[in-house]
């Protein structure tokens, strides 16, 4: 293996570890990672042309995807109409990429809310709700998704309640459901579609795509985003290491 070639390669998968890690050196592991890529290259050369190949793509979606966040920053975190728990001054913003049909995010609602629980100073919580299961229910013109930010907007003394029990049906939601729901926390009046209000999850949407999204739950802390479902004793660490980080930064 001629080391013209090799070079340009170690060099790229070194810039994708670090585009990773979100680090601007190599730590050990990472060395050593790289050194068994290089070793594995050595043996396999064939491999070169469709690594380079993967590599560039990864990064021309991590670049695409700064962009993105950037774009949507104020969307995100400075956005009143978005759900919130914890302090608005926390040291770290949870953005929970979130849909009341989908059975994993109603995993994970209570995890995130035992975080916050947990490290109440530390940890704020904020939700985007991106209805991808149902965007209408059948006979009401509107969704679990929409009523939830209608009683945030509308009674928010309410929401919680009404939180709580669209999270705790295992099953999709539909007209009967959500009519139980609003008559028993008297929210009926949020049932009602408001144009705001699906313009907002328009934009959720818009979003999610933009960011390169594939399903939920979503989550995004700083600059990462983590896809699917974690449980507290997955998450808890990272969610440490993330409050450090954003820590010492200030």
């Amino acid at each position: 293996m001629k080391k013209s070639i090799i070079l340009p390669l170690v060099a790229a998968v070194t810039f994708s570890y670090s585009s990773i890690s979100f680090a601007g050196s190599l730590n050990q592991n990472q060395q050593e990672k790289l050194e068994k890529i290089e070793a594995v290259l050595v043996e396999n050369p064939d491999l070169i042309d469709g690594l380079l190949t993967s590599l560039n793509l990864y990064l021309d979606q991590q670049n695409r995807q700064s962009e993105m966040m950037a774009k949507y920053q104020d969307w995100i975190y400075n956005n009143p109409q978005h759900t919130t728990i914890g302090k608005a001054d926390a040291a770290l913003t949870i953005v929970n990429v979130t849909d009341y049909n989908c059975p994993y995010c109603k995993k994970l609602d209570p995890v995130l809310e035992q975080l916050v629980e947990e490290m109440p100073n530390d940890i704020r919580v904020v939700n985007i709700y991106v209805p991808l299961k149902q965007q209408d229910v059948k006979g009401l013109g509107t969704s679990s998704a929409e009523f939830a930010l209608n009683v945030w907007q509308q009674n928010r003394g309410a929401y919680e309640q009404v939180h709580q029990l669209l999270v705790k049906r295992p099953q999709m939601h539909d007209k009967n459901s959500l009519n139980r729901i609003a008559k028993h926390t008297g929210t009926e009046g949020s049932l009602t579609r408001q144009d705001e209000t699906r313009a907002m999850i328009d934009k959720n949407y818009q979003m999610f795509s933009e960011l390169g999204l594939r399903g939920t739950p979503a989550m995004i802390m700083g600059t990462e985003i983590i896809p699917g479902y974690m449980s507290i004793e997955q998450l808890r660490p990272i969610v440490k290491a993330q409050i450090a980080k954003q820590q010492s930064k200030s």
